[in-house]
């Protein structure tokens, strides 16, 4: 197996990382396994996409992986040297780059013409890189919700929804600029003027359970990742005084109990994933209603792995050595 993990920036993956894993993982296998950042792809002259990548080594650990990966150049890796290319990027979190990021997908795009297998699809994920994603679920399976930059609209919704509701950005990641708000509050304005000057913004319902926070469950193949009859989930609990549940906002990862009509749900969304070509997505749900979609280089597999003592890091490269085979690489 010859995979390439892009990311940002290939010197900020960091130990406990979905991507790191698997990319160790890939190494361990005894195949090859590359590292490289969007700022590291060309296209030849003869029509090969071209990776400046970093050869990742098998180690005991992820740390010694990456403080190997500093000590070493990069290798100029063709498309036709690669089986798999790992679309790991986030161009949510750097948004100052956003035309490298649209061109390296459309590098993807033609190293995935010239036979290499693409996960994700480029052509699957700009239609499911933002929160308007939500969209294409059953009614059933999200929070109520709209999207518009019209500040007229947003109060409606948010005085409609007469409790709380949650404003949000359409692009963004970690939680920020995430607000809720109720009807009538003395800074509803301000917060709509500020967030509809940067681009559209969603308006959702605020589900009842969310102070208990919501469960990442990890689709593959159109289902939850499932291993000795456990499923790829992680529980993330807001801490005390914050009502989002992000890690890096102090929210907790604990271990998941996911429940029959949340696995139901899960896997509902599942199909529809794919149905659109996506091969991988972490789906955040509180009870059975999705409120994020997360396709660009999801986690929770090794938090997942730890709690329920369960290989998934393996699991979900078992799934990449099918897609490979199946593609007659």
């Amino acid at each position: 197996m010859r995979v390439l993990s892009l990311v940002n920036e290939r010197h900020r993956l960091k130990p406990d990382q979905s991507t790191t894993a698997m990319a160790l993982e890939a190494a361990r296998r005894g195949g090859r396994s590359f590292i490289a950042g969007i700022d590291d792809v060309s296209l030849d002259d003869d029509g090969a996409v071209v990776f400046d990548a970093l050869p990742m080594e098998p180690a005991d650990d992820p740390t010694s992986a990456l403080l190997a990966l500093t000590e070493v150049t990069g290798e100029a890796i063709r498309d036709s040297d690669l089986d798999v290319i790992l679309i790991r990027t986030n161009p949510g979190r750097d948004k100052d780059r956003t035309g490298l990021h649209e061109a390296t997908l459309n590098l993807c795009r033609l190293a995935q013409n010239r036979g290499v297998v693409v996960l994700n699809d480029p052509d699957a994920l700009p239609r499911a890189s933002d929160k308007l994603y939500l969209a294409y679920l059953p009614e059933a399976l999200r929070p109520r919700m709209v999207v518009t930059r019209d500040a007229r609209r947003i109060r409606e919704f948010v005085d409609a929804e007469k409790d709380r509701s949650v404003l949000k950005p359409l692009f963004g990641t970690q939680g920020r600029g995430v607000f809720r708000v109720s009807p009538g509050g003395p800074n509803l304005g301000a917060l709509i003027d500020v967030l509809t000057s940067d681009g559209y913004v969603i308006a959702q319902q605020y589900l009842r359970r969310a102070p208990e926070g919501d469960t990442r469950v990890v689709i593959v193949d159109g289902a939850p990742l499932e291993l000795d009859g456990k499923i790829c989930a992680v529980r993330r609990v807001p801490s005390g005084r914050e009502f989002r549940s992000n890690i890096h906002l102090g929210g907790r990862a604990q271990p998941a109990e996911p429940t029959v009509p949340l696995v139901r749900a899960a896997a509902a969304i599942g199909e529809v994933l794919a149905s659109h070509g996506i091969w991988m997505a972490g789906v955040d749900l509180v009870g059975t209603k999705a409120v994020e979609v997360n396709v660009r280089s999801p986690g929770g597999l090794t938090d997942a792995s730890e709690f329920e003592e369960v290989d998934f890091v393996g699991a979900a490269v078992d799934s990449i050595a099918r897609r490979i085979k199946a593609s007659g690489s």
